[in-house]
């Protein structure tokens, strides 16, 4: 079958810009259409879509530095972006969207730069063990997206400086500190520049691909009306650090899925306020627990209930499994 492939880069370094264009495409692939997206953010935090900012950045650290806090619309963790590191987006309609084939075009591009590289667990890409790329992946009717970084030349002081990663998964890695697993390509080939690393990842699409991928350019917020209504979107406080809530339970977890943090405010025997954080891939199932656990008793019986009916998943998935787990984590913790 045909495929129509296109690819584009931007030279503008706003997180909110970027993410936004990247919705905005996203929303308008069309059939039979495979777009790489390649972007720089500049001295910048991007967080997963259910994360917890105060608990997975150093925020006060962020502010001092000049570092900006974005939120992305799909799961996993939080990431630190600066000028060394240059991001890719893969945009593509469900029949067209494939997520091995479009790991392949990052492996592909390692390899023709001459460093051999890996794909261990779920969204990670590796050299020797180290990580140099991580995965992140988005759904929504029909329509994906699967993006992530590549660090090239990434300064390794802010990672430590502004994110907080938990004890616990440091030790799900095996390392001891969130320096001490990552690794640049530049680690590996010194001399390699941007421009290098560009041109590879377009060799290796067009190869994967077997096709000619054509360039267009990206829009621009100021002259469509609907993007620019995304970047505020992406820029305002309330997306960024959503709210807090005034919990009289707090739980915190990490389970092969990914680590959960679990803030309810119960008054009178029934959930009042829940706040559902996590660095898990899956995203939509959060919202949606959180919806049927407000206003439910807060009793064992009511926990022990509340998954098996909740959700139109199967039982066999990952979905199914996170509200399993997260019901019965509440049930634990009530007296």
């Amino acid at each position: 079958m045909y495929m129509n492939l296109r690819y584009t880069e931007t030279d503008c370094t706003n997180p909110f810009i970027n993410l936004a264009t990247e919705e905005y495409m996203t929303f308008r692939a069309a059939e039979g259409e495979v777009t790489m997206y390649l972007w720089q953010n500049a001295n910048t935090v991007v967080i997963g879509k259910n994360q917890n900012p105060w608990r997975e950045c150093r925020v006060e650290s962020m502010k001092a530095g000049g570092c900006k806090l974005a939120r992305r619309i799909s799961g996993g963790g939080a990431v630190y972006h600066d000028l060394g590191n240059l991001n890719f987006t893969f945009i593509a309609r469900e029949d067209e969207y494939n997520i091995p084939k479009q790991t392949e075009v990052i492996l592909e591009a390692v390899r023709i730069l001459g460093i051999n590289a890996e794909k261990t667990g779920r969204n990670d890409l590796t050299i020797d063990g180290m990580k140099f790329s991580g995965h992140a992946y988005y759904r929504s009717h029909g329509y994906c997206y699967h993006h992530g970084t590549i660090m090239f030349e990434v300064d390794p002081a802010p990672l430590g400086e502004y994110l907080n990663v938990s004890a616990a998964k440091l030790k799900s890695k095996g390392v001891k500190s969130v320096r001490s697993r990552v690794t640049n390509l530049i680690d590996h080939k010194p001399d390699i520049t941007l421009k290098e690393l560009k041109d590879a990842l377009y060799e290796a699409f067009a190869k994967v691909y077997a096709g000619t991928p054509e360039r267009f350019d990206t829009p621009s917020p100021d002259s469509n009306t609907e993007l620019k209504a995304l970047v505020d979107k992406y820029s305002s406080d309330d997306w960024r650090y959503g709210r807090k809530i005034p919990f009289t339970t707090s739980i915190t977890e990490r389970l092969d899925w990914g680590g959960i943090d679990i803030e309810l405010q119960v008054e009178g025997g029934f959930i009042k306020d829940c706040g559902l954080y996590s660095d898990s891939l899956e995203t939509a199932v959060f919202d949606e627990l959180r919806d049927k656990l407000l206003g439910c008793k807060y009793n064992k019986a009511a926990m022990s209930t509340l998954a098996e009916g909740m959700l139109p998943y199967a039982p066999a998935s990952k979905e199914y499994q996170i509200c399993s787990d997260i019901t019965d984590l509440i049930a634990d913790g009530i007296m």
